[in-house]
């Protein structure tokens, strides 16, 4: 269901709004929404099929037709405007507990934009006599800075999994993002994630990277390269993007998915048949010649395993329970209805891939963010990984 993540864009907009010191029928319009959104017990997705999202309370004609325009494109282009020209950084600080947008403005006005820098002033005493803040306000915010910390520590998958599917989603519309996947343990399906990972391929990472730094839910950039940047989603996560060539995102995908463990078994395996195995690919020793790449399921093939699904990935008896299986059959389970293919190699027009064996190929024109063409999928998955967004 959508709910929760209309309910975030809503809410997001009622901050905004009150760090502009707008109008406050304005401001608990969009809260009250929120609210409203996140007790439904029907999906909004339904709700809009059926022309009944005023059925909502506080959902008028102006709040579904915001609603509708998510469903179909994935953004809202008010609170998208709305955004603009305010630093990521404030809208962060709005999520400490004991900083409320009015509070958020003062620090704004004062030329303090993110939550390190917060951190040190508080700290340092500096933050006291400013309009509103004392001694107690201080020690209050530090307490609420501390939260957050420990907020970011790990994030429960129900949580994770909304973000990171908006992410993709609003990558996947970026002109130059050709393929666009989940990594790390989101893809693998950990109870608890400390961050997230998202894989790009692009013949511009630069454009990538400025679309990635300025995507309506960053709360703070911490780094911007010419391939890998990261940032500080507003609800607390840790986001890390990689920007990689077409021709290596499978090997990529592999290796940044992890796990740890799990990788190093691949590689043992890989070094016994005379090969080198890395996020660029899979080399021969002998000549350094790559022969693999491209997709997950060529880069195990050549270390003489079929594909893994990402949620096995832990070094707990997957490879040798694979290796046996390999050799007693060469014919993979049809999979369900609705399952995807397992990873989206480079194709002439465009291809998502929200999580472990999720993937859509993509041409002009492109679909909407709540419905994707599918590719089918050559071997059996699980539910949990069949996701559209």
């Amino acid at each position: 269901m959508k709910n929760f993540e209309v309910a975030r864009l809503f809410d997001l907009m009622a901050d905004v709004l009150e760090i502009k010191g707008d109008n406050p029928f304005r401001i608990r319009a969009y809260r009250r929404a929120a609210q409203n959104l996140e007790t439904l017990t029907e999906d909004v997705e339904t709700l809009a099929r059926e022309d009944r999202l005023d059925d909502v309370p506080g959902i008028g004609a102006d709040l579904a037709g915001k609603i509708a325009e998510y469903l179909e494109t994935g953004r809202i282009e008010d609170i998208e405007a709305a955004r603009r020209g305010i630093p990521s950084g404030v809208v962060a600080l709005v999520s400490i507990p004991g900083v409320g947008p009015k509070t958020a403005k003062r620090l704004y006005d004062e030329g303090i934009t993110d939550l390190s820098r917060l951190e040190r002033l508080a700290r340092a005493g500096k933050l006291r006599g400013l309009p509103g803040i004392q001694a107690k306000t201080e020690q209050s915010i530090l307490k609420g800075i501390a939260l957050v910390r420990a907020g970011q520590a790990r994030m429960p998958l129900g949580r994770a999994l909304p973000i990171g599917r908006a992410l993709v989603a609003a990558l996947g519309r970026v002109t130059a993002v050709k393929q666009v996947a989940l990594a790390g343990s989101l893809r693998r399906g950990k109870e608890t994630v400390g961050d997230i990972d998202i894989l790009v391929t692009s013949d511009h990472p630069a454009a990538v990277m400025n679309a990635f730094v300025k995507l309506p839910d960053v709360g703070e950039v911490l780094e911007k390269g010419a391939t890998k940047a990261s940032m500080r989603h507003r609800d607390g996560i840790q986001v890390d993007l990689r920007v990689v060539e077409p021709e290596t995102f499978g090997a990529a995908l592999l290796y940044f998915t992890g796990s740890k463990q799990h990788n190093i078994r691949v590689r043992e395996m890989a070094l016994k048949k005379g090969l080198k195995i890395s996020e660029y690919g899979v080399f021969r020793e002998s000549s350094g010649r790559r022969i693999a790449a491209a997709t997950e399921e060529e880069v195990y093939a050549a270390v003489g395993l079929p594909w893994i699904p990402p949620e096995l990935r832990e070094d707990a008896g997957e490879l040798e329970t694979r290796t046996s299986r390999s050799r007693t059959t060469a014919r993979r389970p049809a999979s369900p209805a609705g399952s995807r293919s397992r990873s989206c190699a480079p194709t002439s027009g465009r291809s998502v891939a929200s999580s472990g064996s999720t993937a859509t190929s993509r041409s002009s024109p492109r679909p909407s963010a709540t419905s994707c063409r599918t590719v089918p999928s050559t071997t059996r998955t699980p539910s949990w990984q069949s996701w559209t967004w």
